[in-house]
Formats: structure tokens, C-alpha cells, sequence
């Protein structure tokens, strides 16, 4: 097969057959990807294998895939990512695919590479491994900050709308509220995030509980303390009743503080949103400030002429600038292709490039991480200062919305002390008594709020004794029910309670409509007298704003047939741009094609003339220069191979040699070493004989010795 021929595909979605020049796929060689460590590929495969993938990975079944594989597993993982990505890859047209993939990666995860997108996107179609493994790594080892980041995405990633719609109120308004549910749902998350994070443990939980009781404990004993104390004195229940409303007060005046909180909140998003509808405000009047229809169809008429310019002079010179081109390319196709051993001698020298490419960059990173950098602190340097301003930046914002937030307050006070009576200023004497006044209720102040902390701390331990109390009372109740069931009037107490309380609740009531008959009377005169003071105060603002009511509608019919004017010529214009820009685009479409076929013939032609260049230099004899081991010097690789095939053929020959007399030899040396060992065991059997021997020699000397010892005495 030729390498450089014009190659067909066809999709298995659409069946489409394309044509296209054909371009070498990227090449794994046996041991392993080039481009990826074999870390990177151990972990890889670990993650793919452990739950939720469970793919029954080796590394070499790993190292075979193919790159539409490779794209499965990659299209898997990003899958697991977000649920929204679910799409077969059989069903979708490549482009498509390498689309999704690159917005996804970018736009949502952040994902950082140093290639251009178009040689990312490229890299992505034919399933390049350099460019695969990377990412693949990047998400396995990310996969839960990522599957947090998607599901944030899907909420939070921002609307591209073009600034002329900003125009529509319409879509302002919704783009607004777009941005507010934003802002709502980060404070939903960020609330449910803190809150999963504050779960309090169960050690924590029965710690708290053991605290409680001994709490508890401590506090029966004081409840016991006062009861006996307090029993009998004058004046409890009336305390009772003012600790209870202090209470009532207290928690109104929390709900109060939420409640201004939550204002303020509002208050500052009608404030941005009050900004927004004031830029595009005044972008209205800029436009209509326009009223000169002639200045405004001259600009038009220069808009034209620049673009009929354009579309006469500047695009017909590229169209055969491009022309030129695609002949010449059309010329370098018609040439001869090159044979399969010429594909596999620039695949070689591919790879070469590629590991002399990595080479640079592991020097390159060496040089960056070099102690000896001077630029190094400056680096550091630079970014602990843009840091710095980031902080500085988000402080002065809230310095800001602080400050505005108290001109707000300082404007309201001010309306409330001008609507206050003009009082006069105190001086000299009287700002003494004042101060003297001011410090004496201040002490005043201090000892009411003492007083009301050890009130605050006798109401909770009174609080305590209501409800044990109210504990006992249940218990009495019972048996007092108890007791009138056996006597024969169950429910008698319940009955007098009621009837007690029904006339309680009657005479607060009598006494509150009373006080309410007079406080609506009160309301009512005042309101009447309210509204009298307005309608005299406001009746010359409604005279000046019926006025102004007509001028309004008089300018609004104005702009409104001035803006049908101007919204037909600019729908006309639009058309035409639309099309003069979908000619660009189409236009520099195929000039990219183009200049991507320029660069891989230009890329084919340096490998060629290398190529060329190495014969030269063998034929001339400059290809090497190698020094023998028998002193002699080569100088091109026919005669170094020529040596080296002179003295592989006389090891074999003497080898051979070798073989030769071994098969000769080796029968009549098997059978003299077996005679060897005959003799051997032979001349052993003669040592252990004569060891025998001697043996039975010296045992026999040794009896007859024995028996020839007479003892022989002395003749007295």
C-alpha cells in the first residue's frame, strides 16, 4: 500500500466517504507509548480497574488499544464524570466527538495542555497516545474534584449572549435573573457544603450528652436551692411574666436582625441590577441620541463601501492566492509515491525527532527548576504580589459595599434629622449638665443590664423549676383524675380549669378591644391627616409630571418610527454580513486545510533531502569514521558491515570445527571414562581389602600376646 495515496473513509454514523491526503497515524512501538511515563500508564490501568469502570486491564492489553479504544475509554471516563456526556461514539460523527471532548475538557474541567486546539482537536480524532494518556491520568487522579466541578457547571457556566441583545429589555431582565439564581444557588451550596462539614461525630455527640447531665444534675440542685429559697415570697408570678416577655422581646429582636439582614441582601442586588439597567440605560440614549438621520446613513454608506471593498478587491486576491497554492499541491500529489521501506525509514526517523524533542524539554525543565536561576525569586516575586492584589482587590470590594451600604444608613439618618424639629445646639453649661446627665444614665445603663444578666440567669433556672413542675403537675393530674373516677365526678377539676380560663380569656379580650377601638381611631385620624399633607405637597409634582407625561409620549412615537427605520436598514445589513462572513469562513476553512497539507509535504521533503544527504555521504565515503579492533578505520557502513559478516564467518567456521571434533571424539572418550571408573572402583576395593587385613593381623598379634603373659614368683 502506498503511504502518501489519497485514502477513503467512510463513517460508521453517516456513511460518508471522504477523501483526504493521507497522513501517517500516530505509531506505538511494542514497548509502550513515547509519550507517556510508564507511572503514568501503571495508574492509568490501577484506576480503570477498580470500580465504577471494573475494565479487566493488563499494561500490554492497555499498550494495544486502538486509538478509536482509546476514545471509548476516554469518552467512559468522562462519562462517570458527568452523566450528560452518555453518548455512543458509533453513533456521532468524529468531528462532533472531538468537539465535545475539547469544550468539556476546557470550558468546564480547566483542563491545561501546552498544544494549540487545532493540534489538540487533531490529536483527538486520530486517538494520539501523547495526548490521551495525559488527560486520562489528569481525570483518574481528579475524579471527585471533577465530578464536583461538572455538576457545579451545569448550574454556573455563563450564557454567551451577544452585546447587541443586551438592547432587548426582555432578555435583560431574564439574563438578570439568570445571574440571581446564580448567586442563590452558590449560597445553597456553599450552606449545604459547610453543613455536611459541621456533622458533629458520635464521640462528640455522647461527650456533649454526658456534659448535659452532669449540666443537668447541677441545675436540679440550684432549682431545689430557690424552690426552697422563694417559697412563700410575694412577687414571683409578676417576675414570671416580665422574665416571659423579655424573652419574647429578645427573640423579636434576633428575627428583626435576620430580617435586616436579608434587606441588606436584596438591597445590594437591586443596587447591581440598578447599575446594569443604568449602562444599558444610557447606551439607549447614546443611541438615540443619533438624531441626525444623515450622519447615521453616512456611517452606514462607509460600512458598505468597506465591505463591498473587501468583498471585490481583498477576498479575490486570497481566493487566487489559495488557487496558486492548491495547484501546487495538486503537483506534488501527481508525483510517484514513495515505496514502504521509504514510509518505515520516516517513521524511524520520526521517532528520532520526537526523543530528541523530549530530550529538549527535560533539559528545558531542568533549566527551569535550576537553584541557580536568577529570574527564579523574581518569578516568586511576581506571583506573591499578584496574590497580594487579588486580596487587596477582593478586600477593597467589600470595603466598597460596605461603604455603600453605610451612605445608605447615613442618607436615611440624615432624611430622618431633617424631617426632626430645629433644636438648638447646647454650649458651655449646658453641654456639662448634658454629659453629666448622658454618664449618670450610663450608669444608670450598666447597673439595669447587671440586674438583667442575673434576671436572664434566675429566669432559666425558674424555667427549669416550670418545667419539672409542670412534670409533677401531670402526675397530680392523673391522680386526681384518678381520685374523682373512684368517687364518681371525673373531669370536675378539668371543667374548673376551663371555666377559670374561659373567664380569664374573656376579660383580656373585653380589655383589648377596647385599646384596639381607640388605636384604630388614633390610626385612622392620623392617616387622614397624612394623606390631606401629601395631596397638598404633592399636587405641583403632579401637574409638572402630567406635563412631562406628554412630552414622553410624543418623544416615544418619535423613537419608536425613527427605531423601525433603523431596525430595517440594519436587518438588511445583518443579512449581508451573515453572508459575507459564512464566504470567510469558508475561505479560511480551506485555507487551514491547505496550509495543514503544505506543512506535512514540507515535513516528507526535509525527511527526503536528509535521506539524500546520507547517500552522498556514504558514496563519498564521509558517512562515518570508526577505528577496528585490529587498528583499521572505516569510513562508510559497507565496509563496517563487510568486516563484521569477515569475522562472524570465522567464529562460525571455527565453531564448526570445534562441533566436528567433539562428534568424532566423544564415543572413544565415553568409553576410557568408563574404564576410569571401573579402575577407580577396582583399586578401592583392593584399599578397603588390605585395610581389612591389616586389621585382622593386629587383632590376631594381639590375642597371642595375651596368651603368653605367665606371672612368675620368687623362690623364698
Amino acid at each position: 500500500t502506498n503511504a502518501t495515496a489519497p485514502r477513503r473513509i467512510t463513517h460508521a454514523a453517516t456513511g460518508a466517504v471522504l477523501r483526504r491526503p493521507a497522513r501517517p497515524f500516530p505509531h506505538r512501538s511494542s514497548s509502550g507509548p513515547t509519550q507517556a511515563a510508564m507511572g503514568d500508564i501503571h495508574f492509568i490501568v490501577d484506576r480503570l480497574n477498580e470500580p465504577p469502570f471494573s475494565m479487566p486491564l493488563s499494561l500490554v492489553a492497555f499498550d494495544e488499544k486502538s486509538p478509536f479504544e482509546l476514545l471509548e475509554i476516554v469518552n467512559a471516563v468522562i462519562r462517570e464524570i458527568s452523566a450528560e456526556h452518555a453518548a455512543n461514539l458509533r453513533d456521532e460523527t468524529p468531528e462532533a466527538t472531538a468537539t465535545r471532548m475539547m469544550d468539556f475538557l476546557f470550558k468546564v474541567l480547566n483542563y491545561q495542555q501546552s498544544l494549540e486546539p487545532e493540534h489538540f482537536k487533531t490529536g483527538l480524532l486520530h486517538g494520539d497516545p501523547g495526548i490521551l494518556y495525559p488527560a486520562l491520568g489528569w481525570m483518574l487522579e481528579r475524579r471527585s474534584e471533577l465530578t464536583t466541578r461538572a455538576y457545579l457547571a451545569r448550574f454556573l457556566l455563563n450564557v454567551e449572549i451577544p452585546e447587541h441583545m443586551f438592547g432587548d429589555d426582555e432578555i435583560l431582565e431574564l439574563y438578570q435573573q439568570h445571574k440571581d439564581l446564580q448567586e442563590q444557588f452558590k449560597e445553597a451550596h456553599k450552606a449545604s457544603e459547610q453543613s455536611r462539614s459541621q456533622l458533629i461525630s458520635p464521640a462528640e455527640i455522647k461527650k456533649a450528652i454526658v456534659q448535659m447531665e452532669e449540666d443537668k444534675e447541677q441545675l436540679e440542685r440550684k432549682v431545689e436551692a430557690l424552690h426552697t429559697k422563694l417559697h412563700g415570697s410575694d412577687g414571683f408570678e409578676p417576675m414570671l411574666r416580665e422574665v416571659g416577655a423579655l424573652r419574647v422581646e429578645q427573640d423579636e429582636q434576633l428575627k428583626l436582625a435576620e430580617r435586616m439582614k436579608e434587606q441588606r441582601s436584596h438591597a445590594y442586588q437591586a443596587e447591581q441590577r440598578l447599575e446594569q439597567l443604568s449602562r444599558a440605560l444610557a447606551g439607549k440614549k447614546a443611541e438615540a441620541g443619533v438624531s441626525d438621520l444623515g450622519r447615521l446613513l453616512q456611517k452606514l454608506e462607509a460600512e458598505v463601501a468597506a465591505m463591498s471593498r473587501r468583498a471585490h478587491e481583498e477576498l479575490p486576491r486570497a481566493i487566487v492566492q489559495r488557487q496558486q497554492r492548491h495547484d501546487e499541491l495538486q503537483q506534488v500529489l501527481s508525483l510517484p509515491a514513495g515505496s514502504e521501506s521509504d514510509t518505515r525509514e520516516m517513521l524511524q526517523h520520526r521517532q528520532g525527532l520526537q526523543r530528541a524533542i523530549r530530550e529538549l524539554e527535560e533539559r528545558k525543565r531542568a533549566t527551569a527548576s535550576d537553584p541557580d536561576d536568577r529570574l527564579a525569586m523574581f518569578r516568586q516575586q511576581a506571583s506573591l504580589v499578584a496574590k497580594k492584589r487579588e486580596q487587596v482587590r477582593q478586600r477593597l470590594e467589600a470595603v466598597r459595599r460596605d461603604k455603600a451600604n453605610v451612605d445608605a444608613e447615613l442618607a436615611s439618618k440624615a432624611a430622618e434629622v431633617s424631617q426632626l424639629p430645629d433644636q438648638p445646639v447646647l454650649r458651655g453649661e449646658e453641654f456639662r449638665k448634658y454629659a453629666a446627665e448622658l454618664r449618670g444614665k450610663t450608669a444608670q445603663y450598666k447597673r439595669m443590664k447587671a440586674e438583667l444578666g442575673g434576671l436572664r440567669a434566675e429566669w432559666g433556672t425558674l424555667s427549669r423549676t416550670v418545667s419539672l413542675l409542670a412534670g409533677q403537675d401531670s402526675s397530680v393530674t392523673s391522680q386526681l383524675s384518678a381520685v374523682e373516677a373512684k368517687r364518681g365526678v371525673a373531669g370536675f377539676a378539668q371543667t374548673e380549669e376551663q371555666l377559670r380560663q374561659a373567664e380569664q380569656l374573656k376579660a383580656e379580650v373585653d380589655s383589648a378591644k377596647g385599646k384596639t377601638l381607640e388605636e384604630i381611631s388614633q390610626v385612622v385620624e392620623e392617616i387622614n391627616r397624612q394623606i390631606k399633607d401629601n395631596k397638598t405637597r404633592l399636587a405641583p409634582q403632579i401637574k409638572s409630571l402630567r406635563t412631562l407625561r406628554a412630552q414622553h409620549g410624543e418623544i416615544e412615537a418619535e423613537y419608536l418610527e425613527k427605531k423601525g427605520v433603523y431596525d430595517n436598514i440594519k436587518a438588511g445589513f445583518d443579512s449581508e454580513l451573515t453572508k459575507l462572513q459564512a464566504d470567510l469562513d469558508s475561505a479560511e476553512k480551506e485555507a487551514q486545510q491547505e496550509e495543514s497539507s503544505c506543512h506535512y509535504y514540507d515535513t516528507l521533503s526535509a525527511m527526503e533531502r536528509v535521506k539524500l544527504q546520507r547517500i552522498a555521504d556514504e558514496k563519498e565515503g564521509r558517512a562515518l569514521r570508526r577505528a577496528m579492533p585490529d587498528g583499521a578505520v572505516v569510513t562508510t557502513y559497507r565496509e563496517l558491515y563487510e568486516r563484521r559478516i569477515k569475522e562472524q564467518e570465522a567464529q562460525q567456521r571455527e565453531l564448526r570445527e570445534r562441533q566436528k571434533a567433539l562428534k568424532e571424539n566423544h564415543v572413544p572418550n565415553k568409553e576410557q571414562m568408563q574404564l576410569f571408573r571401573d579402575l577407580n572402583k577396582l583399586l578401592r576395593c583392593k584399599v578397603d581389602l588390605q585395610k581389612a587385613a591389616r586389621a585382622e593381623a593386629a587383632d590376631m598379634a594381639a590375642a597371642e600376646q595375651q596368651e603368653s603373659n605367665v606371672l612368675s614368683l620368687g623362690n623364698d
